[in-house]
């Protein structure tokens, strides 16, 4: 028989205020209070179910027919309204089809190899500056990720200087979408964009044409392919436009491409921040991580092969994606009146699987709240069903073997020839955008190890 989800026992404007205001605490004090799940009523709309089980996460995650994506609308579809993070059905299923080889076989290796030689010339850059030099960490990894991410997706490294432009648009959109009392409003209410993330909007879909464009004609002008036709994301995409079983709606490649531009990197220059602030609080681990870069990568250039045997990074890696996952939440809405467990949800739920407060209970972690790159020794990552930092189910990350093997050479590397201090207060002020995002960067003193 099927039950009614358990309500907490505050008013429901009380509530949407509370998580509004604060969501990671209020998610946490849900994740104490109720077990499997919990409904939070919310005035003037559908209420908002928090899923605090990991079993009744996977069960939702796997059944997207009835726990659907929520759709893009403004602001946020003035960036891309149907790219693959946003898509469902059968759009959803031709794009995945078509961009999935972009994202396996040969192109992990290719990613990993890539990051191995932009961070290999990150490593020159910061030696031939002040020493030691102030640095915004998140800055520094956003410039890295996203110029590793459009060369191997987009065929195209967008260079410094772009890369500059677009941490700094990324920055608005995180404040225009943050989370606030305002994001639980009754459904009717509209809501106002700011003309600065209008322009930050058009910057992205402007720069998305662009490199459309010069890949388009990087592909005419290819000739003959005798070592086969290019496998990165955009090539396949151009390549299918020419399949008279694919249908694009109008802005399609554009709204894929700019999609990557911030889910191909941004995920990733987030946890190496956390993961690189962490180890700065650690010293000891760190100390570990570098004897193993040392040992490992000695003075070749970091490359996938090395990714296996830089196995204490990758639990470092993996540790901080627990604590600080750039997906805090996975957010989904009920299509229609379904059953979850034993529980009735309604339809039009706003429905929440919590990565950052099941990740941190203490029923699944033991000192949950305590940073042990140790457990990963203890227990494998995909045996802890409480572990989800790329989601699960058929919309589960795509890019997750990406960031699993770039992020682990990034780490290695970066740790190997410096010592990177940050102070603890700067992961104090995270803020609830659709990522986890530092409030104001994440100010570093970068300095290089002392060998002699």
């Amino acid at each position: 028989m099927q039950q009614e989800i358990p309500h907490p026992p505050r008013a429901g404007i009380v509530n949407a205020v509370r998580f509004g205001t604060d969501p990671f605490r209020f998610l946490e004090g849900m994740q104490a209070r109720f077990e499997e799940i919990v409904a939070v009523p919310i005035p003037g709309r559908a209420p908002l179910v928090i899923v605090t089980d990991p079993d009744l996460i996977h069960d939702a995650l796997a059944r997207p027919g009835a726990f659907s994506r929520v759709p893009a609308r403004e602001p946020s579809a003035l960036i891309a309204e149907q790219g693959l993070v946003q898509s469902e059905g059968a759009l959803w299923r031709q794009q995945r089809s078509i961009m999935g080889p972009a994202f396996r076989g040969k192109q992990v290796t290719a990613y990993a190899n890539t990051v191995g030689e932009t961070v290999d010339g990150l490593v020159d850059e910061w030696h031939a500056a002040d020493d030691p030099e102030a640095r915004d960490l998140h800055e520094e990894m956003t410039s890295l990720t996203i110029r590793v991410a459009s060369e191997i997706l987009l065929g195209e490294d967008i260079g410094r200087e772009n890369a500059e432009q677009f941490h700094d648009w990324m920055r608005i959109a995180g404040a225009e979408l943050e989370f606030s009392p305002t994001s639980v409003r009754p459904s009717w209410l509209p809501q106002r964009t700011s003309p600065e993330f209008r322009r930050a909007a058009e910057g992205i879909r402007e720069l998305s044409d662009r490199i459309i464009e010069q890949r388009r004609a990087s592909l005419a002008d290819a000739g003959d392919e005798r070592e086969g036709p290019p496998r990165d994301m955009l090539a396949l995409l151009l390549r299918a436009e020419d399949d008279p079983d694919v249908t694009y709606s109008e802005n399609q490649i554009r709204d894929e491409v700019a999609t990557f531009l911030i889910a191909g990197h941004e995920t990733t220059a987030l946890s190496l921040t956390y993961t690189l602030a962490l180890l700065a609080r650690h010293p000891s681990m760190r100390e570990r991580v570098r004897e193993e870069a040392d040992a490992v990568l000695g003075d070749e250039r970091p490359r996938y092969e090395h990714v296996g045997e830089l196995e204490y990074a990758g639990h470092v890696y993996r540790e901080a994606l627990r604590l600080y996952p750039p997906a805090w939440a996975v957010f989904r809405q009920a299509s229609r009146k379904v059953r979850l467990g034993d529980y009735r949800v309604e339809e039009g739920s706003a429905v929440i699987l919590p990565q950052w407060s099941v990740h941190r209970d203490e029923r699944y972690f033991d000192a949950p709240n305590r940073f042990d790159p140790g457990r990963w020794e203890r227990r494998s990552p995909s045996s802890v069903g409480a572990y989800f930092p790329f989601s699960t189910g058929p919309h589960a990350c795509i890019g997750s073997r990406f960031a699993l093997s770039g992020a682990v050479l990034a780490v290695a590397r970066l740790t190997q020839a410096f010592e990177i201090d940050v102070a603890s207060a700067e992961l104090r002020d995270l803020r609830p955008t659709p990522t986890l995002r530092p409030a104001d960067g994440v100010s570093a003193t970068v300095r290089a190890v002392d060998r002699s």
